[in-house]
């Protein structure tokens, strides 16, 4: 970290666009190592981290072991990058945007859900226009019940964290970023 922390030193010293880009990224991870840090404290579930293009997501279960047929929450917390945003719910029709979203996919699960905070309204000037946003750190609240079939043992619950990265002047592709949550299934008793 010492090292990291003079490299910035010597970089700000004569600013140039790499040592200004490698700065604003240095202060976004570090503001993510403190949200995680805290996020660790909430959840007995092994954490995840899904990197996206100027996005990080932890995401967690409330536990990393349960019963078959058992009700689990889940937590993300989500970072973007300063001067970006995603979109959130609702958005208008036909303008192919993606909004935000965390899907799994996977038969070890009955149901899930996902309670997305209210994202904030940004106007667009120049397209006559106002988009649900997100910016900055937010978090998420959902909860999986697990298939009251599964046998016991290892596994894991593969999932999809979908966003839309924007800034002031560019919307990138839509991106769909894979991970896969440990869990282990007890016997009941």
């Amino acid at each position: 970290m010492k090292i990291l922390l003079h490299r910035v030193r010597d970089m700000t010293a004569a600013p140039t666009r790499s040592a200004r880009r490698f700065s604003i990224a240095l202060a976004f991870a570090l503001s993510l190592v403190g949200n995680v840090t805290s996020f660790a404290v909430e959840s007995d579930g092994t954490p995840v981290v899904v990197k996206g293009s100027n996005v990080i997501a932890q995401i967690s279960l409330s536990a990393d072991h349960a019963s078959a047929g058992r009700q689990l929450g889940f937590a993300v917390n989500v970072a973007v990058a300063p001067g970006w945003h995603i979109y959130g719910e609702p958005l208008p029709e036909g303008e192919g945007l993606t909004p935000t979203s965390i899907k799994f996919e996977s038969d070890l699960l009955a149901r899930q859900t996902l309670n997305l905070p209210k994202p904030t309204p940004l106007r667009f000037e120049i397209l006559n226009q106002t988009y649900p946003v997100y910016t900055g750190n937010f978090k998420a609240l959902g909860s999986v019940v697990l298939n009251p079939k599964i046998k016991p043992g290892d596994y894991s619950i593969p999932g999809t964290f979908n966003f839309q990265l924007c800034n002031d002047s560019l919307c990138k592709p839509p991106q769909a970023v894979r991970f896969e949550l440990p869990i282990k299934i007890e016997p009941t008793g």
